[in-house]
């Protein structure tokens, strides 16, 4: 009796241990931009009173989208689900934002949001 009591238990246990820990396996769903549509995003851009920072260059290389600022080394900037809103595979995980003309839609700048900042930058 008191070895069924005992397994009863520990059946019990484990199974209330292993229930509360379900692993998340949702898929996380990754937008693959046209590489026409992020030509519009390409060019040099000019951050406004920012001692950190000075300029960043977006370019499209064999379909995907890099950002380098100043003279560090290129990052990847892959699409998220909002428009225009990228997120760069640097440590710091940066999110830009670009900016578009209402009358022409024409990219005109960027926020870019990093380390619990925002700073602007103006399109050249």
């Amino acid at each position: 009796m008191k070895t069924s009591l005992l397994f009863a238990l520990t059946f019990a246990a484990s199974t209330v241990v292993f229930a509360a820990r379900k692993p998340d396996f949702r898929i996380k769903t990754v937008i693959q931009a046209d590489s026409t549509d992020l030509k519009a995003y390409a060019g040099t851009y000019t951050f406004a009173q920012n001692d950190n920072f000075k300029q960043v260059t977006i370019t499209v290389e064999n379909g995907e989208l890099y950002g380098a600022v100043d003279a560090y080394p290129k990052n990847k900037l892959l699409k998220q689900a909002t428009a225009d809103t990228f997120k760069s595979t640097s440590e710091y995980g940066s999110v830009f934002t670009f900016i578009r003309d209402a009358a022409t839609k024409a990219v005109t700048g960027f926020k870019l949001q990093i380390m619990g900042n925002e700073v602007t930058a103006k399109k050249e």
